[in-house]
């Protein structure tokens, strides 16, 4: 009924969830509004730019979706097949946000085979999350630069968790997460680029971390998070992600250069009886240990 391809363009346009096509060199040759909102790149910046270049999309694990694994662009172009995969991409500011792609062949009026890439974020723990902020902002319990929460409610929780480990054996674990090297990237970029950085790595944390779970910042450069009903046995390979998608995480700079930074963490299993303060030692020496092996490590310990 509709020839005209304006029309279906402005519809495209408005469209709350991110829609852009890559062409068969994995150029991007269309860029939404929903687009821009998410990553916080506008049409400008990524058309006639490769997609790979721009959003460094990670697979769940943290590994390249363009290297690591069979990339889903080109898997769909070779097979003319819909795609779906879960991934995290590179906000303009840095950070790391989750999402869902759907990636369906198409083509354009010219007859050029492009794929349409659709792009939304996982809405149900986002908002959990939002709605986690505005509560802790009402309390006065959130840190003010990062937005997370602050060191009083982390402490809250603690006491929380605790109590309800030894009452009915709910499980928890803690990690005590500080940033590497973030004197020197205060001395040598500036207390601005220092705060930008902070607020870039809490964004990445806050967006890898489950709905349930807690992170505040502790102080300065460090931070603290409880993985509720954490197994064991899967404790590493949660926190080994979480370290890897900050690394892959950076800052665009004013003069155009990249500023990536990296965490040394340690976790541990809470254990039944012991005070809050015994708990995050243990964690917070578990991170030293990271520090002292060399820097951007995990080192945990699951005894209970």
């Amino acid at each position: 009924m509709f020839d005209n391809v304006d029309f279906y363009r402005e519809i495209l346009d408005n469209l709350y969830d991110g829609i852009f096509f890559v062409d068969t060199e994995g150029l991007i040759s269309y860029w939404n509004s929903g687009a821009e909102t998410l990553t916080g790149y506008r049409g400008a910046d990524v058309i006639r730019r490769n997609y790979c270049e721009v959003f460094k999309p990670l697979d769940q694990h943290g590994n390249d979706l363009c290297t690591y694994s069979t990339c889903p662009m080109r898997h769909v172009l070779n097979t003319s097949t819909m795609s779906e995969v879960e991934a995290y991409i590179r906000h303009k500011e840095g950070h790391l946000v989750p999402i869902s792609i759907r990636i369906a062949p198409v083509r354009e009026v010219e007859r050029q085979f492009v794929v349409a890439v659709e792009i939304f974020s996982s809405n149900s723990p986002r908002l959990a999350l939002r709605q986690k902020v505005e509560e802790l902002q009402d309390m006065a319990m959130f840190d003010s630069l990062t937005s997370l929460a602050n060191r009083r409610f982390v402490e809250m929780n603690l006491a929380t968790r605790l109590e309800e480990l030894k009452r009915y054996g709910c499980s928890f674990s803690v990690m005590f997460i500080d940033v590497d090297r973030f004197k020197s990237i205060n001395d040598t970029w500036g207390h601005q680029v220092g705060d930008r950085m902070l607020k870039m790595i809490s964004a990445t944390m806050v967006n890898s971390l489950r709905s349930c779970d807690i992170i505040g910042r502790w102080g300065g450069e460090e931070f603290v998070a409880l993985l509720i009903n954490m197994k064991e046995d899967a404790l590493f390979q949660v926190v080994d992600r979480f370290r890897r998608l900050v690394e892959n995480s950076a800052l665009t700079l004013d003069n155009g250069s990249s500023l990536s930074a990296t965490v040394s963490i340690g976790a541990t299993v809470a254990r039944t009886g012991e005070t809050a303060e015994l708990l995050v030692e243990r964690a917070d020496k578990l991170m030293f240990e990271s520090k002292h092996r060399g820097r951007n490590l995990v080192t945990i310990d699951v005894s209970s």
